[in-house]
């Protein structure tokens, strides 16, 4: 599986005098239930599961236990959320623009639950959310399908909360009656350390020169990356030599630059990886960032997607086992140019930034420009995803497009390139 880099950076709640709800909890509608097993969606290694809001539509959220709260970034013409009890607020986080207005409710109900069964799943009720004015993630156009925000680190705190990335299925599990024993008899536990309802872990990483570090990483399912460290938390942290310019996401603020780089390995528990991807985000970008917990960045999606995983924030755990993308090479972009989908339902994909200096740039592809193949294959028939592994192939693979600039038709071919 090759993805694009995105990574959400959130959020610091400036002025706005609220707090997490940190007494609720979710609960089975079946009482008599010990686990829930809910099918979910992945785009680009986010985890997208359907939820309703005070019996809203389904709406597609990105399960996040980087975030405390529900926050919704996004609703389509077609979607009707009924906030209770909402306050206007000013929201500042991390980015290179300024705070925006967002709209904070109290007392509101979310069932997670399989879009053609409400009598299944959990809910959540007293829960906290954020709606956001504006759509400042367009998660939709980044992942190409519909997705209406995040939902955070409160499930994490009332269930255990197992993730099979292979087969598509999250499981809920009463912790109270789990069989840690049968059930993790393959796994390796890796102790979490829990602070303010979020979970950090400590990662072993050596360097380009050899000196061995170790990190403090927030376990973050709302990154895609494999790791991403802000170089100024530590003096002993070194960007490697060989880097590249990429956009690395995106915060409330606005967007997050900054570059990609290799290291010599990363350990977590008894699991080494070889030359994996870190992403250095530039340090105007995050200056907001709360480190006073000796955080050091953020684990994602691409480290885990590598396992068959179990949350257990309640026990400071994480139990990991192998699966068949355990070894997949860390991969990256090597075209040097951005697609988005401008619309989740259209498969219209336009060019939406290039790197000066990419095989993308040197062909003569322009930010703007519409997508209508991609080795010969008609873009209308791909997603996303399909184009990403296209542009995340191989050193030295060719790549055809065909594109549309203001009417007039272009064809160009180029070379993916390895820069590190």
């Amino acid at each position: 599986m090759k993805i694009r880099l995105i990574v959400i950076f959130l959020c610091t709640l400036f002025g706005s005098g609220y707090t997490l709800n940190a007494q609720t909890k979710y609960s089975f509608k079946n009482p008599e239930s010990d686990k829930f097993i809910l099918p979910c969606d992945i785009s680009q290694n986010l985890l997208i599961i359907p939820a309703r809001i005070n019996n809203s539509s389904i709406l597609k959220l990105v399960l996040d236990s980087g975030i405390g709260n529900t926050i919704i970034t996004g609703l389509t013409d077609m979607d009707t959320v009924s906030m209770h009890e909402a306050y206007k607020i000013n929201v500042g986080g991390l980015g290179d623009g300024t705070p925006i207005e967002a709209y904070f409710s109290k007392s509101n109900r979310i069932d997670i639950e399989p879009a053609d069964d409400m009598s299944l799943g959990i809910t959540g009720t007293n829960m906290d959310l954020y709606l956001m004015a504006t759509d400042q993630f367009e998660l939709s156009r980044q992942l190409g399908i519909k997705v209406n925000g995040l939902i955070g680190s409160d499930l994490f705190a009332s269930y255990l909360i197992a993730i099979d990335p292979v087969d598509k299925e999250i499981t809920f599990y009463n912790r109270a009656n789990f069989d840690f024993r049968r059930a993790t008899r393959n796994y390796s536990k890796i102790p979490l350390t829990i602070v303010n309802g979020k979970a950090f872990i400590d990662v072993r990483m050596v360097q380009e020169n050899d000196v061995a570090i170790t990190v403090r990483l927030l376990v973050d399912t709302g990154a895609s990356l494999s790791f991403w460290i802000a170089p100024f938390s530590n003096h002993d942290i070194i960007i490697p030599n060989k880097t590249i310019r990429s956009l690395l996401g995106q915060g409330l603020n606005g967007s997050i630059s900054g570059v990609n780089g290799r290291i010599k390995s990363a350990g977590i528990g008894n699991f080494t990886f070889k030359d994996p991807l870190v992403s250095f985000p530039d340090s105007v970008c995050v200056a907001g960032l709360n480190l006073n917990d000796g955080r050091n960045g953020s684990l994602g999606n691409d480290i885990l997607r590598r396992f068959n995983v179990i949350f257990d924030f309640n026990g400071s755990a994480l139990y990991l086992k192998p699966n068949r993308w355990y070894k997949s090479p860390f991969s990256y972009n090597r075209s040097g140019m951005d697609v988005e989908k401008l619309n989740p339902m259209i498969p219209v994909y336009i060019i939406f930034s290039v790197i000066p200096g990419s095989p993308a740039d040197k062909a003569g592809l322009k930010p703007g420009d519409m997508l209508e193949y991609i080795n010969y294959q008609p873009t209308f028939i791909l997603t996303l995803d399909d184009i990403n592994n296209v542009l995340y192939g191989e050193n030295g693979k060719f790549v055809f497009i065909k594109v549309d600039r203001n009417g007039e038709k272009l064809k160009v071919r180029f070379q993916l390139e390895e820069k590190i």
